[in-house]
């Protein structure tokens, strides 16, 4: 599920009003249940390569700590600071670091330097080849998103609406740009996204933004969704998943609003419909595919928006954002489940519960990161810290069986 962040006065309003919702109700529990796990005829095998135990995890925190792919290994790290460095080909770990310190967004860098975020506001750059601390700085507020390298420089997104450029060498503040957050937000950061010489990146008010890197001037701001209704809790709609460019056309979608298509050279919108995701878009050269608030995954046609197929049968399990690979889509889930389906149609060709720990807590094996695709390999990460590697293989027709 996502997380809701809110000024200390909203929280003890929201308290209140959930002090007299249990006072009536009782213990009674109103969330919707995840959906039952359907039967279907396989057309796909996953396959395990390899598993790691790679670090501590997350426990029942709600952060998206992505690993650091890079050609030969995996940078990957744990809520409480725990790095690892992890073979990619068989999953061995090559080197461990101790941060010191409570970690907060997933792993950015190159093969050059490794980049972390702490929950206390701080910035951490890791020299790749020593595996030293070249430099810690202190930014404005907590970091939710990976940091994200362009040329010579290290761009965050922070909570408190900003976005912060720094100096690769040095870790100094080149410029910062900042917009106001409403008094609600959900508990996370979109990851801006850096090309043609523009930053763009989705805010927790629904504006999208395209800044200059040089200094962050604004080049365009536009409303990706206006905020509707009389309630803080009606009026979210925040940019916290993951936009896509292709071509000149970026792709974002927001909480409690719409899925739109930007020309980024002009800052206007070719098509825009309702749609609440909080999880991002994914795009290949004719859709776009997300996965909705209620865990509804969707394909749209990429050049007018309207719907090709969605698959509901995974309502409420809690899906990440939809990757790509080959001819399929794939998304895991709160309990730990990888589902395969046809890029075609939507349907199901493949499923495995990625951990076969029964006697550990479902939470613990749950996927919140969106697994990683490397060609024909996918890599997912469980919120106990297991680092998984599976390839996909076509069944032959007389291997197609019943599958749950």
């Amino acid at each position: 599920m996502f997380r809701i962040r809110m000024t200390r006065f909203k929280l003890s309003v929201l308290f209140a009003t959930i002090a007299l919702v249990l006072s009536a109700c009782g213990d009674e529990d109103n969330s919707e249940p995840p959906a039952e796990l359907t039967r279907f005829q396989a057309s796909a095998r996953l396959e395990l390569l390899w598993s790691s135990y790679a670090d501590e995890g997350v426990g029942q925190q709600f952060l998206s700590l992505e690993p650091l792919f890079l050609s030969d290994k995996i940078i990957t790290a744990g809520r409480d600071g725990d790095v690892s460095v992890v073979n990619k080909a068989d999953g061995d770990i090559l080197n461990e670091i101790d941060l010191g310190a409570v970690l907060s967004a997933g792993v950015g860098g190159n093969s050059d330097v490794w980049l972390f975020a702490t929950r206390e506001g701080e910035l951490i750059a890791v020299d790749a080849v020593t595996a030293e601390i070249s430099w810690k700085v202190n930014v404005p507020s907590e970091i939710l998103s990976r940091p994200v390298l362009y040329k010579n420089n290290v761009l965050v997104r922070t909570v408190d609406g900003q976005v912060v450029s720094l100096e690769l060498a040095t870790g100094k503040i080149n410029w910062s740009y900042r917009q106001t957050n409403p008094p609600l937000t959900l508990r996370g950061s979109s990851v801006p996204i850096v090309a043609r010489d523009r930053i763009y990146v989705g805010m927790a008010n629904g504006r999208l933004v395209a800044l200059s890197p040089d200094n962050g001037e604004v080049i365009w701001d536009v409303a990706q969704t206006v905020p509707q209704g009389h309630s803080e809790i009606q009026r979210l709609v925040d940019i916290d998943g993951r936009a896509e460019l292709y071509g000149h056309v970026l792709y974002a979608a927001s909480y409690q609003g719409r899925l739109t298509a930007i020309d980024v050279l002009r800052g206007q919108f070719l098509w825009a419909r309702p749609f609440s995701s909080y999880t991002g878009v994914t795009i290949d050269d004719r859709n776009a595919y997300s996965s909705d608030d209620r865990s509804h995954v969707w394909a749209i046609d990429r050049l007018s928006g309207a719907t090709l197929w969605k698959q509901e049968k995974l309502q409420a399990r809690n899906i990440t954002r939809p990757v790509l690979v080959g001819d399929y889509i794939v998304v895991g889930d709160y309990d730990g489940y990888l589902h395969v389906m046809s890029r075609t149609d939507g349907h199901f060709v493949a499923r495995i519960a990625v951990s076969d720990d029964t006697e550990g807590d479902i939470g613990d094996r749950g996927i919140i990161v969106p697994p990683q695709v490397d060609g024909n390999n996918i890599y997912v990460k469980t919120r106990n810290g297991m680092l998984y590697a599976f390839s996909i293989n076509k069944l032959a027709a007389a291997e197609e069986n019943s599958f749950q």
